[in-house]
């Protein structure tokens, strides 16, 4: 297997791979940078209370699930490249219209402006679910050889990861540059430069499957991964409570250097083959999300970030080879979807609750905290259950 592994790389970061990754690096970080904060500024800005501010995140996460019933039968129906890029120009439109509502000059949203920000945030989440599947899960592995994909699947939630803290890095120092408008002018730029890159891409015409019916979970819900997703989305909206309690570049880099820490270490076998890797990762998740509870003010935006990145890379990327391992014959694009649908879902939902607890308040921080702690010991027992239960992995484990 190691033969095999090292070499990988080499052979699958052709032109066409590269175009599609840095299409998915582009739209992940348009969407990134311009969404998770925005319940706190519509919420610093009086423009809305907590409790409508956290309703966006969660109406964008009832449309990202909702768009995935549609997913198989659009692909069938359509070139699934232009799904894509039609979903990101939508997605592009979606964030220029949030600058409508993320205005400091607005107080005090009338029911009509509202109505109108809850019905744009649940189309954004349309269009990104969309967008998102249909390049993470279906044109990445169209462009990928049957040997490669369980490493096109890992570069491509790699990056989505690594985005979720590059884009908060990016909002947080153009917010201070830039004008509101511009600020979410480049978001939009960036989700149309990643529909022209696909578009970039030569996909050969396929003939659309008999009897794809309009609504399917084919190609979105991978039910036998059900205890998977859980730990996914448990995680992910630990993730997301403690983003809400700490919004500083110093936390979000440090974030970024645990995640790479993992990157390397999974490059080991012995790490990224081990039975127990998640409960390594959940020691150090709850080590320093523990250690982040005490306020003392040591570390709390450096070593404690890093370790908790680098607890959540090792954990997470050990869920995805669950969900592959649990995936029958043609159902990789499920498993993918699954894992994105619980990520991003959680992530989102994480900050919802973030928002409406109030963790934005400084002396209410501990609550989204203990939140975290909390939703972060779930996911470990469930790991723990798992690792127990689990004899060995798959062949295809990369």
């Amino acid at each position: 297997m190691d033969q095999q592994y090292t070499p990988i790389y080499h052979r699958m970061w052709n032109r066409d791979f590269s175009l599609l990754i840095a299409a998915e690096l582009l739209l992940c970080i348009a969407c990134y940078m311009t969404i998770p904060f925005l319940p706190y500024r519509l919420f610093k800005n009086n423009y809305v209370d907590a409790s409508l501010a956290s309703l966006t995140m969660v109406l964008f996460v009832t449309g990202i699930f909702v768009s995935g019933f549609f997913g198989s039968w659009l692909i069938q129906r359509y070139r699934r490249n232009k799904v894509f890029g039609i979903s990101a120009l939508c997605l592009a439109a979606t964030i220029l219209a949030l600058s409508v509502f993320d205005n400091p000059q607005n107080k005090y949203a009338v029911e009509n402006h509202i109505m109108a920000l809850l019905g744009v945030c649940t189309f954004g989440g349309m269009v990104f679910g969309q967008s998102k599947r249909v390049l993470s899960c279906t044109l990445l592995i169209d462009k990928t050889e049957s040997y490669h994909r369980t490493e096109a699947n890992y570069a491509a939630i790699w990056i989505a990861r690594l985005t979720i803290v590059a884009g908060p890095i990016i909002a947080i120092q153009l917010r201070n540059e830039v004008q509101n408008t511009m600020f979410y002018g480049i978001g939009a730029a960036m989700a149309i430069v990643a529909a022209a890159l696909v578009m970039m891409v030569n996909f050969p015409f396929r003939a659309p499957e008999e009897g794809t019916k309009l609504i399917s979970t084919d190609r979105f819900l991978l039910p036998q991964g059900w205890n998977v997703s859980i730990v996914i989305a448990c995680m992910s909206a630990a993730l997301g409570l403690t983003m809400v309690t700490h919004t500083s570049t110093e936390f979000f880099t440090s974030l970024t250097v645990g995640f790479a820490i993992a990157i390397l270490t999974l490059r080991f076998p012995a790490v990224r083959m081990g039975r127990f890797t998640s409960m390594v990762g959940n020691v150090c998740i709850l080590t320093a999300v523990l250690a982040m509870t005490l306020h003392n003010g040591m570390l709390d935006d450096t070593l404690k970030p890093m370790v908790l990145g680098l607890g959540f890379g090792l954990t997470a990327s050990e869920q995805l080879y669950k969900l592959l391992d649990r995936s029958n014959h043609c159902q990789r694009s499920t498993a993918e979807s699954t894992y994105f649908m619980a990520s991003d879902g959680g992530l989102f939902l994480g900050i919802a609750a973030g928002c409406l607890v109030g963790t934005y308040a400084a002396e209410q921080a501990a609550t989204g905290e203990h939140g975290a702690i909390l939703l972060f010991a779930i996911a470990s027992i469930m790991c723990s259950i798992n690792s127990l239960m689990k004899k060995k992995h798959t062949e295809f484990h990369a």
